[in-house]
Formats: C-alpha cells, sequence, structure tokens
C-alpha cells in the first residue's frame, strides 16, 4: 500500500478571515539532525528546575565576568545569587525590565529612570548626580557608562562613574525619532536604537560629548521598546520595522538589516498596539548546539530556532513557548549561563521562582506541561487512512502519563475526536507508537498531536499508509 512521510516541523490551519494560517508548534522546537528519512525531528523544550526562591518578579539579569557573579534584580531588590542562595544587596525602584551594564570596577542598574551602582569597595549605591535625568536603558563601552533618557545620549566621566556632565549630552540626528536604546557592537561602537533609525557612534576623545557619530553607517529602521532586542554571535536580533511599515523581527548585520519573521508572526506581532509592546523583552540561549532567540510578548512568548533558518528558511524556524494548559506565555525570564555552577538560570515572570533552564525534565517547577504538534495539509482525496507510525524515543520516562491525544481536521479550523495512545511506558524502550484505521478521506486532510505530560517527548517523522 503507498506510504506517504509528513514532518511535523510546521503545520497549516485556516484562520476565521478566510486565510491560510502556519500551525506553530507549542513547547517543541526542531533539531536539524537527519532521523529515519525526516530531515529532523521535534524535541520537548527544557524545564525549569527550582534552586532558589527570589524576593519578586524577575527584571534582568547578567553573569558579571568581572566580579564572577551572577546579578539579578528581583522584585524591587538587586540580588547576588551563588548556586541555590540568594543573597539581597539593594533596593531598586520600578516595576519593568532593567539594563544591568557593568565595568571594570561596578555593577550597574538602569531601572525606573534611575541609575544604581554596586562594588565591593563602596557598595551598592544610588546615582544622585542633578545632570542624572531619567535613563531608559545603558551600556558601558571604553570606560564609560554610555546612556538614553528616550531623547538625549549622554555618558559618565571618564574618571568618576557616578559623575554626569551637563555638556556630556547629545542627540541621535538621522531622524527626529526618540532614542530607545543603546548597544555595543563587537568593534566597540554604540548602537542607538531609535524607533525609526539605527545610528552607531565612535569613541572619537572630543572634549565634552566624547563619542562622533557614524554617519554612513546609520540605517532607517527601529525598535518598537527599549528591550526588543538582543545579541546574538556579534548580530543584534529586534523587534521593530521602518517608518510607515508593520512589525516585524528583524537581524541587524553591518549596513543592512534582513527581516526574518514569517508572515504568521508578523500576524502574531500585528495584535498588540505599539503601548502594548512597551514592555517587551528578548534574550538568547544557546545550549547544544541550538539557539534560541525569545520574543516575550505580553500573550504570547515566541521562540526563534538560528540554526534550523538557516538549514530550512525562517518559515519553519518558529514556535510559541507556554507554561502550564492554559495557553499563559512562558514563564521563564531572563536566562543567563552561570559558570558558577555550569547551567542556565532564568527567572519567573509571574511567581517568585528562580530555576534551571533543565533538559533532563519537561515539567516546569514540578507541574504538568503541554505541547502541541500540527501537520501540513495533505491531499488524501478518496483514501483511507490505515495506518499513522511515528518514530519516537520510548522507555525513557519515569511516569506512566505519556499520553499522546492525536485528531483529525479537514476544514483547517476545527478537529475531530481524538485517539489517544501511550507514548511509551518506563523502560519499554521498544514500544512503537501505532494508530490503525483512521478512516476515509474525503479531500484533505491535517493531523494535531497534543499532550499534556510531565514526561519528554521526541518525535521524528510520521509516516501514513493509505489505500
Amino acid at each position: 500500500m503507498p506510504q506517504t512521510l509528513i514532518n511535523l516541523i510546521k503545520g497549516d490551519k485556516v484562520s476565521e478571515h478566510t486565510d491560510y494560517r502556519d500551525a506553530l508548534p507549542v513547547n517543541m522546537f526542531a533539531v536539524t539532525k537527519p532521523i529515519l528519512g525526516a530531515n529532523g525531528y521535534m524535541l520537548c523544550y527544557p524545564g525549569l528546575t527550582s534552586i532558589a526562591t527570589p524576593p519578586g518578579t524577575d527584571r534582568g539579569a547578567v553573569y558579571n565576568d568581572r566580579f564572577g557573579v551572577h546579578f539579578r534584580v528581583s522584585g524591587n531588590k538587586l540580588i547576588m545569587v551563588t548556586g541555590g542562595v540568594v543573597t539581597e544587596i539593594g533596593t531598586i525602584s520600578g516595576t519593568g525590565q532593567v539594563s544591568m551594564p557593568y565595568s571594570f570596577n561596578t555593577q550597574a542598574v538602569i531601572a525606573g529612570g534611575n541609575m544604581y551602582l554596586y562594588d565591593t569597595t563602596l557598595g551598592f549605591r544610588q546615582v544622585t548626580d542633578a545632570d542624572l535625568g531619567n535613563p531608559i536603558d545603558g551600556v558601558w563601552v571604553d570606560g564609560y557608562y554610555f546612556m538614553t533618557d528616550g531623547e538625549y545620549i549622554f555618558h559618565t566621566d571618564i574618571a568618576d562613574e557616578s559623575s554626569i556632565d551637563p555638556l556630556k549630552f547629545a542627540t541621535a540626528e538621522f531622524m527626529p525619532d526618540k532614542s530607545l536604546g543603546v548597544a555595543k557592537t563587537q568593534d566597540n561602537k554604540v548602537i542607538v536604537f531609535g524607533r525609526n533609525t539605527i545610528e552607531y557612534f565612535v569613541n572619537a576623545a572630543t572634549d565634552d560629548f566624547a563619542f562622533s557619530r557614524v554617519a554612513t553607517r546609520a540605517q532607517k529602521i527601529g525598535i518598537v521598546a527599549t528591550h526588543a532586542k538582543v545579541e546574538v554571535g556579534g548580530l543584534f536580533y529586534f523587534v521593530g520595522s521602518r517608518k510607515d511599515e508593520s512589525l516585524g523581527v528583524h537581524v541587524l548585520g553591518v549596513g543592512s538589516s534582513t527581516k526574518i519573521s514569517s508572515r504568521e508572526i508578523d500576524k502574531v506581532l500585528a495584535q498588540y498596539t505599539e503601548s502594548e509592546l512597551a514592555d517587551i523583552r528578548m534574550e538568547t540561549r544557546m545550549q547544544d548546539g541550538v539557539t534560541f532567540v525569545l520574543i516575550h510578548l505580553p500573550n504570547e512568548c515566541l521562540c526563534f530556532n538560528v540554526e534550523v533558518a538557516s538549514e530550512f528558511g525562517v518559515d519553519t524556524a518558529w514556535c510559541l513557548l507556554q507554561s502550564g494548559k492554559s495557553g499563559q506565555a512562558y514563564r521563564g525570564i531572563n536566562g543567563v549561563y552561570d559558570s558558577n555552577i555550569g547551567k542556565w538560570v532564568a527567572g519567573d515572570k509571574y511567581a517568585h521562582n528562580l530555576g534551571i533552564i533543565d533538559n533532563t525534565v519537561f515539567t516546569q517547577y514540578g507541574l504538568a506541561q503541554e505541547w502541541y504538534l500540527f501537520t501540513p495539509f495533505v491531499d488524501l482525496e478518496t483514501m483511507s487512512v490505515d495506518e499513522m507510525q511515528i518514530e519516537t524515543i520510548p522507555g525513557n520516562n519515569v511516569t506512566d502519563d505519556a499520553k499522546v491525544g492525536m485528531s483529525i481536521t479537514t476544514d483547517g479550523q476545527n478537529y475531530g475526536s481524538e485517539w489517544w495512545e501511550m507514548y511509551g511506558e518506563p523502560l519499554d524502550y521498544n514500544h512503537r507508537f501505532t494508530l490503525y484505521r483512521l478512516g476515509y478521506i474525503n479531500q484533505w486532510v491535517g493531523f494535531r498531536l497534543r499532550g499534556y505530560t510531565t514526561s519528554r517527548m521526541a518525535f521524528a517523522g510520521m509516516k501514513l499508509t493509505y489505500g
């Protein structure tokens, strides 16, 4: 009987607005390794295992290589994390995401329109210079803390990191837009991200404002919010647009930018106004040969897989991350690699949790999680599907809740009754995931797999036998 192999990396759906859409995987990501005829396989996103209880929800983190310390802002406290021990250092203003640049001498925190410094000699203190204003973002470069308050760009004195001279202010002048964020390039230039522009500045050691604009590198594209950017491998990924364009996800190269968001991701972003995206946050994690870029939106967490994009294209590189069974956006945020314990550690958007990003579990703080996979639509007009078989890795689950529900859609919107099959039981390494007699297909069909489980799962290609 004829067979067809179906990939599980990206599926199809139909929207209520008479449109074909991508059905994104949920809590599953693609690994670009050929397996049994498939180009890759789908694997559960790592879980979260608690290591400490911080004083609040997470607002930002950094591993300070100079001090060899993992710093984090939790609620209104700057904390130091040493393994599972949390030490409070000082009180921080505001409620939103913070910026945490550091120098040879100090760890800085820019939060709630204020600037704070910490070192082991002078301890924790707030910068009280009257000329500081209300900074929203900052970076350390060439002995200066370089900041923006949304309108001006300015820096500290070279001899005093807590002093700001009123003559050391300037503006980004390529276009009259707001300056929303700053960052540092690999070649030691400062990037000033505006709403509609990106400009570069280099230390020219001039009197007063020490930096000079690199006029030939400016671009007419910008970010939507201060923390809508992240550096990955020397490139900057950001959410933004050109003037009079809709929002997308872009990657910034030297002299140009490339759009990497698919049509589906653009539609997700279009659900929000720019004011609703003011607290958007982006972060990255590189582990086991996979580079993730996470975009934390108010109601979703988008995950971009850099390796999959390179191998198969950007349309297949996206998935959604969530927590629990209600579709709540993924709770883990501000993950940093803590060299002291050799693990990635993340805070929590919603609760007082600090956890390891744990590849050995699927649970988040011991709780089961939901996942979804979808297939493309398959033309099987007047055929009967006799057997569905999916390559899995059974036997490694430690509980017996590894059940998978499969359902069928013939309209791209509504799914029928579910067939339930055990993914596998503990130590049953030879279990085959197979469903039989799925029925007659009138025209075309799509398949959905889902589960709510404590068990890690992996799925390679789906093989359909029909006749």
